[in-house]
């Protein structure tokens, strides 16, 4: 028996070495002979890494390729992971600690906990250089330099960041610069990662730069560098042997802007001195705050943005080396007027008596106004028939009795009964009109619904309408108390007020369409974008670019108005200005321009608070000249239309009108504007309360 179990014993031991030799024969078979060239590029992988290098953004350049936002060098200290794997955690927190001491006697404050968390943050590649200290001025590169073998592991590099030449001139329409999240990341991968033009992509990686809004972001595939690349060898332990391949990256393309920088720094200069002079003081309804203004200005034959002003603003260096939550909050912070905001394409507020052209249009096209039917008595006051109540009379600003009026007339005086009365028959007649004829044109001129501006963050504005406020109410009956529409929801829209509200560049574009005879354009903002052929040059220098994509002006829509129309309108709103009675003829005399300007003043009511001033218009206004701006000033809780919006527009287009622009300055050459900062603030303390509501 203990013969037979011990060959048995044997014979399995037998078996199970033969079956595994045939294992491991058939596996080297299949190594070698079945899938050798999957192995082999995963042995290849093992061995070789690429490093993805961020290569330098395209610039930023107004109309007449004068720098807006550029790009600069900045030296950073770094950490490169490879040398400090290799040391005992007692070492390597030595020399973390060492590096920390260092740099804050050096004048960059910096704490070992900071460096301990970079060096082990997961989004850098073990063989990326992970920064800890960014801006350190030369002296630290060159002590560190000097001493290497001290800090093993630690590099110092120069990277391209963006910089501001003109600082925060134009910062909301320009954007900023951030490092990509994940829902950008998301947004750009597979066929969405944009294209050089010979179709290199332009991928991404965790801690790249991305346009977080202005043209950074809507340009963000432009300016967007191609990336380079570094493949190096590491061994087995993953350290590294040496560099096999370098890729170098190629600049973004640079932007273009449609923007005037003279005009662009002259409505900003004069916005934020005529805001600044207004807060705190007495005026209309209550104590002025003006939290914040915009101003617009567009070309009206092309629909290109010239200048488009907000206030407060920032400067968009502060974030150049990311934002602390604190800042983020600050500058979002509603008591300091959202800097970030840009308040001229995300602002809403009732246009006012700036409204009224497109009543006038309603009225006409449903024949309630026209030749020989045009004649109102103005008394001061307007009642609604079939009315009882206090609610149902309404009056112009002050009870002011104008007498006569007529089209012209009432838009030269601001005539708020005209109007009244215009919408109050639009409506008892609306089985004849519709519900919504005044609305109707208001969205004929682009109210009511974004622009489409190549901008991100449009605001809509609102048009209401019967149907609107029954759908809101039906869906939601505990927050609207009713889900009629009256008669005096009518007439309050007739003159911009109740739930209407527009954009200021809704209402830059209202004018320039007025200002064409009715031919609307996009607002456009980009008018070219080229590729650099020698970096060291100016960029706008003849032959130093070629053209990658030119944008042309897009119309958009015609609105119809006859020739009798269209000739009343233009007097009126010429009135303005011109007549010895008209709304902004003080302001203008005070500041004029060098041709005739045609426009409306605006003073919006807003409950509990001091009223908006509005003032939009267009100039020249002359037989057979082409107009060449159309501007929109709004400025919420500041007072009369004719005491504040009018004078700021007239002092911008002064200059402008003749030719005297100055010239927008560099931080560099910054005191050369402190005279023009002196009398802008000195014209907005004059004008202050020296006319009327318009």
């Amino acid at each position: 028996m203990n013969t037979s179990s011990t060959q048995v014993r044997l014979s399995a031991i037998g078996i199970v070495a033969v079956c595994l030799f045939a294992a491991l024969l058939v596996r080297l078979w299949f190594l070698q002979g079945v899938d050798p060239q999957r192995f082999e590029a995963a042995t290849e992988s093992n061995r070789l890494r690429v490093i993805h290098e961020e290569g330098p953004r395209g610039r930023i350049l107004d109309r007449d390729g004068r720098v807006i936002v550029d790009n600069r060098t900045m030296i950073v200290v770094a950490l490169d992971k490879e040398p400090l794997r290799r040391l005992e955690d007692e070492e390597r927190t030595a020399v973390f600690t060492d590096l920390a001491d260092t740099l804050t006697g050096l004048g960059v404050p910096t704490k070992v906990s900071t460096v301990e968390r970079r060096y082990e943050d997961v989004r850098y590649a073990p063989q990326e250089y992970v920064p800890v200290a960014e801006e350190v001025p030369e002296d630290v590169e060159l002590y560190l330099a000097e001493r290497a073998e001290r800090f093993p592991g630690v590099v110092v590099e120069r990277r391209t960041v963006r910089s501001y030449p003109y600082g925060s001139l134009a910062a909301q329409f320009v954007g900023y610069v951030g490092e990509v999240n994940e829902t950008e990341l998301a947004s750009v991968e597979g066929a969405a990662v944009p294209l050089a033009a010979d179709g290199t992509p332009k991928e991404y990686q965790p801690g790249d730069s991305f346009g977080k809004g202005g043209i950074e972001f809507a340009e963000e595939a432009s300016l967007r560098a191609v990336p380079g690349r570094r493949t190096i060898e590491v061994n087995a332990r993953g350290e590294l042997l040496g560099e096999v391949d370098r890729v170098d990256a190629r600049p973004g393309d640079d932007v273009w802007l449609s923007l005037d920088l003279d005009l662009q720094a002259h409505a900003e200069r004069l916005l934020a001195a005529k805001i600044r002079s207004l807060r705190g003081r007495e005026g209309g309804e209550g104590t002025l705050n003006a939290p914040q203004g915009s101003v617009v200005i567009l070309e009206p034959g092309t629909g290109q943005v010239l200048a488009m002003a907000s206030y407060p603003s920032y400067n968009p260096a502060i974030l150049v080396n990311g934002i602390s939550t604190d800042l983020w909050e600050q500058l979002n912070d509603p008591n300091n007027g959202r800097p970030l905001y840009n308040w001229a394409l995300q602002g809403a507020y009732a246009p006012g008596s700036t409204f009224k052209p497109v009543t006038a249009l309603a009225g006409w096209r449903a024949g309630i106004i026209g030749p020989g039917n045009e004649e109102y008595d103005d008394a001061g006051t307007y009642r609604l028939g079939n009315c009882e109540g206090a609610g149902c009379t309404f009056q112009n600003a002050g009870r002011k009795r104008l007498g006569t009026v007529d089209l012209a007339r009432s838009l030269a005086v601001s005539s708020d009964t005209y109007y009244y009365r215009l919408a109050e028959l639009l409506w008892i007649n609306r089985l004849q009109f519709g519900d919504n004829p005044i609305q109707d044109v208001a969205t004929e001129f682009g109210m009511g619904r974004p622009t489409g501006i190549d901008l991100p963050g449009e605001t809509s504005g609102r048009i209401p309408t019967p149907e609107q406020r029954r759908e809101a109410f039906e869906s939601n009956p505990e927050v609207f108390m009713t889900g009629e529409w009256f008669t005096g929801d009518t007439v309050i829209t007739s003159i911009g007020q109740g739930d209407v509200l527009v954009t200021p560049l809704q209402l830059a574009e209202l004018y320039a369409t007025i200002a064409t005879g009715g031919v609307r354009y996009r607002p456009q903002v980009i008018s070219k974008v080229t590729r650099p052929i020698d970096q060291a040059e100016p960029p706008g220098a003849a032959g130093n670019y070629e053209v990658v994509r030119t944008v042309t002006p897009e119309e958009v829509g015609r609105i119809e108005m006859d020739d009798d129309f269209y000739l009343r309108v233009l007097a009126g709103l010429i009135g303005v200005t011109q007549d010895e009675d008209g709304t902004a003829s003080r302001s203008w005399s005070a500041s004029p321009t060098a041709w005739t300007m045609g426009g409306k003043t605006g003073t919006a009511q807003v409950a509990g608070k001091a009223d908006s001033a509005l003032f939009a218009g267009w100039g020249p206004v002359a037989a057979g000249v082409d107009p060449e701006y159309a501007i929109s000033v709004v400025i919420p809780e500041a007072g009369f239309g004719g005491d504040v919006a009018a004078p700021l527009a007239f002092r911008i287009l002064a200059p402008a009108s003749d030719g005297t622009l100055p010239t927008a300055c560099t931080i560099a050459a910054a005191g050369q504007c402190r005279d023009a900062d002196a009398s802008a603030a000195q014209a907005s303390l004059r004008d202050v309360g020296s006319g009327g509501p318009g």
